[in-house]
């Protein structure tokens, strides 16, 4: 049989247990019966012949009568088949029938081997035989015949024959045994009868019962009791299947999949769902249908190829198909796996169906939602782009109004610092001075104001930058504490040695450091109280150095301090009305220092005075660049004098109180000569005629500016190897990079400083006359 059932299986295993049991202790009964049979018959058969010979051997004569009665008494049983009482010859003496007496063996009883006859007769011991059908057995001896008259003593012999037929003997005793054993086999019959009864009852039932919830499990009927009782090992059985199904059922109300299984051409041949509104049909009405009968042609294909994976590669996932189902149009993302059978066997496939319209949607929101973002992106970013566009419009804007305002301020007090300083020169009464100087004096104020509002501008705009270079702090220090004596002189400002090591060094630009350090020893001294000290240190920290600025003022408040470095913040106006100042110094010194990679800060009391202090990153001991710079052009200024030959400068320039200012400053060298041209054009020709040795040039000219006249005169071989300084009132960094970019040998600006233009016209007219 394919299928087993316990049920019917059991019995049957059962009953042929018993019979084979009954069989084999039944053959061996009867075995063992006729083994006791074939003995004790034996035995009788020996003691009959025994008997036969005490009787005929010696039997006197006349007593032949008394032999034939045993003979026929012994014959009378049963089991005895002949007797015999032959000669040796083989003659009958005496026999069961008495028509065989006197007869030869051969005639009554063939059988009897006449050899065996003579060997017998010869011993005196019985000779028992039992045939091969195990039916008959026979037994020989032999006895003495009485003595005739003639002999003393009979030597001749005869002998006694008996022959027993058992198979009469043999069917009784086989019969008893079998009649014996009839209650026990009734008695078997009866407990496998009730031990079958049993095991329908309490175990066959039980798993009959198991297995039809299984099948109903199998069809997704999840309420489908299970029956309990019985055993104690089925109970337990039936009760973790119970727990097993209670867990599965909430597990498959719990999941949001829909299960099939169907076959390689995709019948339905289950269907397993916890919500018919996602099913294209009732599940009874889906089995047995094929996925091509109930889908649209695209799903359908969908389906069909994930069976086809999946047989190659056991299981696939995420096949999505769209379906209109009751509850509406919805996405389903499907997996497939092929499952084990039996060889031989058509495989099926678990299909689980996802409903993913929700994620689906919010894909589709999503992209939506990218689109919309990529729009207002680009929008977002075409008014960035616009705005950043504007910013550096306007940022262009304001470099050029600044470029633009410090040509048109400085052009003014070129005119006013430069003849204020020629007439300080000439002017010989005191109060003739004392204004002159007064004018100079406003003037220069007016001129640092400018100065810082531009740096200031320039630092938030980010377009100044600074060139790091390693700095000996205490020559700059000194040097800065020199310039500003004379200040303190005026308000009789104590100011102490410089308390910094010889060869410690920063890494700053030396031309901005500078500027701080002034900005911070001017406040200390315009803030500090009459005859008050200003003290420098140098303090030494673990990747840097500290600077540190020391007066005896009147100290800050904490909100005072907050709002230190604030541009155009003076925190003391009314108080210090007479001091000068804007209030950018401290801001700029603070921006300029970040552009450093450096810090700067207060420390302040209220009557104890205040400490400035600047944080620079150290760089490597010994003489900085600057320093060793600073004496060459020390040298260079202490070098020139008088003495010298007759030089030719020529000065290119449109305005007229500028060119006078220069005749008047260049007429103070002594064997100078001055040319002078308004007018570019001109300025060229002069140049190429009378090769000067210096050229001072001014930036902004008419029809053509001075770089385009820099490009001719570097192109003309009579002009190429002129130095020309640039002479401008545009001060914003990028001038000065675009002038050092066309060759220019230097840039001066305006208002023009007298002391630092004779310097450069000295030492550049000095040089070696061109080509």
């Amino acid at each position: 049989m394919n299928e087993r059932s316990l049920r019917l299986f059991l019995p049957l295993v059962m009953l042929a247990v018993m019979l084979v049991f009954g069989a084999a202790s039944l053959a061996y009964a009867l075995h063992q019966k006729q083994r006791d049979l074939t003995a004790s018959e034996r035995l009788n058969l020996l003691r009959d012949v025994a008997h036969l010979v005490r009787l005929s051997d010696g039997l006197p004569p006349g007593t032949s009568d008394l032999l034939a009665e045993e003979v026929a008494q012994v014959a009378s049983r049963p089991q005895v088949q002949v007797v015999l009482l032959v000669t040796e010859a083989g003659e009958v003496l005496n026999a069961s029938r008495a028509a065989w007496r006197g007869r030869t063996v051969r005639e009554v009883w063939p059988t009897l081997d006449l050899g065996r006859l003579r060997q017998a007769a010869r011993g005196r011991l019985p000779d028992w035989q039992m045939h091969a059908d195990g039916q008959r057995m026979d037994a020989v001896q032999s006895f003495t015949l009485p003595s005739r008259d003639d002999e003393v003593r009979s030597l001749r012999r005869a002998v006694v024959y008996v022959a027993y037929d058992l198979s009469t003997l043999r069917a009784q005793a086989q019969h008893a045994e079998v009649m014996g054993r009839v209650p026990d086999m009734l008695g078997w019959l009866a407990m496998m009868g009730l031990m079958v009864w049993l095991l329908g009852r309490y175990v066959t039932r039980p798993l009959a019962q198991l297995d039809k919830v299984s099948r109903a499990l199998r069809r997704g009927e999840w309420g489908t009791p299970v029956p309990r009782g019985g055993f104690m090992e089925i109970d337990h059985l039936a009760g973790g299947f119970d727990a097993l199904r209670q867990e599965l059922a909430a597990t498959w109300q719990a999941l949001p999949d829909l299960l099939f299984e169907l076959d390689g051409e995709g019948r339905y041949l289950r269907v397993l769902s916890p919500k018919t509104e996602w099913l294209l049909l009732a599940p009874e009405r889906l089995i047995g249908k094929t996925v091509r009968e109930v889908m649209p042609p695209a799903a359908a294909e969908v389906v069909h190829q994930a069976l086809r994976d999946a047989d190659k590669l056991g299981a696939v996932w995420g096949r999505e198909l769209a379906l209109d189902v009751p509850a509406g149009a919805k996405w389903f993302e499907i997996s497939v796996a092929r499952k084990e059978t039996p060889d031989g066997v058509r495989p099926s496939y678990i299909l689980i169906s996802r409903n993913v319209t929700p994620r689906k949607e919010a894909e589709e929101r999503l992209k939506l939602l990218n689109e919309e973002l990529e729009m207002r992106v680009a929008a977002r970013t075409l008014e960035l782009t616009t705005a950043k566009d504007e910013a550096e419009r306007a940022n262009h804007s304001k470099s050029d109004f600044l470029s633009r305002m410090s040509h048109e301020l400085r052009t003014p007090l070129n005119a006013i610092l430069g003849f204020g300083q020629l007439l300080e020169f000439s002017a010989r009464e005191p109060l003739q001075i004392a204004h002159v100087r007064q004018i100079l004096h406003g003037g220069k104020h007016l001129l640092a104001l400018i100065n810082e509002v531009l740096d200031l501008a320039r630092v938030e705009s980010g377009q100044m930058t600074v060139s790091l270079e390693q700095v000996a702090l205490r020559p700059l220090l000194e040097e800065c504490l020199t310039l500003v004596r004379p200040q303190a002189q005026a308000r009789d400002i104590r100011l102490l040695d410089v308390a910094c090591g010889d060869a410690w060094q920063v890494r700053a630009d030396r031309t901005r450091l500078k500027q701080v350090f002034l900005n911070l020893l001017s406040n200390a001294i315009k803030y500090n109280q009459t005859a008050g000290v200003v003290s420098v240190g140098c303090v030494l920290e673990d990747e840097g150095i500290c600077i540190r600025f020391s007066d005896t003022g009147a100290g800050l408040t904490p909100d005072q301090q907050a709002r230190l470095f604030v541009p155009f913040e003076r925190l003391d106006a009314g108080e210090h009305h007479h001091v000068e100042g804007t209030g950018i110094g401290l801001a700029l010194s603070k921006r300029l220092m970040t552009l450093m990679g450096g810090q700067i800060g207060v420390e302040s009391q209220v009557g104890e005075g205040s400490t400035f202090w600047v944080r620079l990153p150290r760089a490597q001991d010994g003489t900085g660049p600057g320093d060793a710079a600073g004496t060459v052009r020390q040298a260079a200024l202490a070098t020139s004098g008088g003495g010298v030959a007759v030089r030719t400068v020529l000065c290119i320039e449109d305005n007229p109180n500028n060119l006078q200012l220069i005749e008047s400053v260049v007429g103070m060298l002594p064997g100078v000569r001055l040319l002078s041209a308004m007018a570019p054009g001109l300025g060229l020709e002069m140049a190429r005629t009378h090769k000067p040795h210096l050229i001072l040039l001014d930036i902004n000219l008419p029809d053509m500016d001075g770089y385009a006249v820099m490009q001719c005169l570097r192109e003309h071989p009579a002009t190429r190897g002129i130095p020309v300084i640039a002479v401008s009132a545009n001060a914003m960094p990028r001038d000065l990079e675009r002038s050092r970019a066309a060759g220019f040998a230097a840039y001066v600006t305006k208002p023009i400083d007298v002391g630092q233009l004779l310097r450069k016209v000295d030492e550049l007219a000095l040089s070696p006359e061109p080509d």
